[in-house]
């Protein structure tokens, strides 16, 4: 039960939205004005529990931001966008494989792949939450929209700090274009204590070949670590090369060294999470690196 009242409403358009964001609600919370509902999965919890006591929510499921669809360049992913509806894209499969291994082994399983949002998700930019740190390593750019109109930046910038995004008052987050990665590899994994556990370090790679497996281009971020998602630069260890094991084990160790601020909580202390940086991000580039060659493999059969 949430033990304050409120005022609910669901617009049926942005505009809406953004009008209810930024009109003064009725006396009843006394934190935040208003605050937005997207999947609920976060909101409603720390609602319940007087965390957080809004005078307004502002419900986003009617607003039309929902779906994800293939560009000419990539996806167009909804803030709205549920994980169950990653997963049965294959636009997703074809442009973002990244993002559809990311969404099969989210914490929570099939109870929240049907409501949960990407959107609502990167928003509340929890360190311990699988969407920023893949976002950011497909190079997304966000879209929000407020009363001054649309802007958009790349997604990185979105995570200000832990529990802390960039949005501005009254804005909306209304989704993100991600950059087409068909042809290359990407590898996904994460270091947690059980099925219903957060993750305590994420790593997400792409890594691109060329036709005679030279590495020419390779993004790896770390998620979990730091406070927010930590983009490693491991040009010099692997592209230009044909990486093998050696390649590999320097790129990790540059992700090992470059985690000098770890994320400390209940779930593991900092130190943890800095010693186990380099051994994840060395098997999601390995991983990575199998998809890559696979792909030039199926490419020339």
């Amino acid at each position: 039960m949430i033990p304050h009242r409120f005022d609910y409403v669901a617009p049926d358009s942005l505009a809406g939205c953004i009008e209810a964001l930024n009109t003064a609600a009725p006396a009843g919370g006394d934190g935040e004005d208003a605050r937005v509902l997207a999947g609920g999965t976060w909101v409603l919890p720390e609602m319940s529990r007087a965390e957080s006591r809004p005078a307004r929510l502002v419900d986003l499921r009617r607003a039309g931001l929902g779906g994800v669809t293939g560009t000419g360049s990539g996806l167009s992913v909804g803030a709205m966008c549920t994980y169950a509806e990653l997963l049965a894209s294959p636009d997703v499969l074809r442009h973002a494989p990244l993002l559809h291994t990311m969404a099969e082994g989210i914490t929570g399983g099939w109870a929240l792949r049907s409501q949960a949002t990407v959107g609502g998700s990167a928003v509340s930019a929890r360190p311990q939450s699988d969407v920023p740190g893949a976002l950011v390593a497909c190079g997304a750019v966000a879209r929000a929209v407020g009363p001054e109109g649309e802007r958009r930046f790349p997604v990185a910038e979105l995570f200000a700090a832990a529990m802390h995004s960039s949005l501005l008052p009254g804005e909306v987050l209304t989704g993100f274009d991600v950059p087409s990665t068909a042809g290359a590899g990407s590898g996904y994994v994460k270091l947690k204590r059980g099925g219903s556990s957060w993750p305590i370090a994420t790593a997400a790679a792409l890594v691109r070949l060329g036709d005679e497996g030279v590495c020419r281009q390779v993004s790896l971020v770390l998620g979990a670590v730091t406070a927010t998602p930590l983009r490693v630069d491991v040009d010099a260890a692997l592209v230009g090369t044909t990486p093998g094991d050696d390649g590999v084990r320097e790129a990790a160790h540059l992700a090992g060294a470059a985690v000098d601020e770890p994320w400390d909580d209940l779930l593991a202390p900092g130190s943890y999470r800095a010693a186990v940086a380099a051994p994840i991000a060395r098997r999601a580039l390995t991983m990575a690196l199998v998809a890559a060659r696979t792909t030039i493999q199926e490419t020339r059969a």
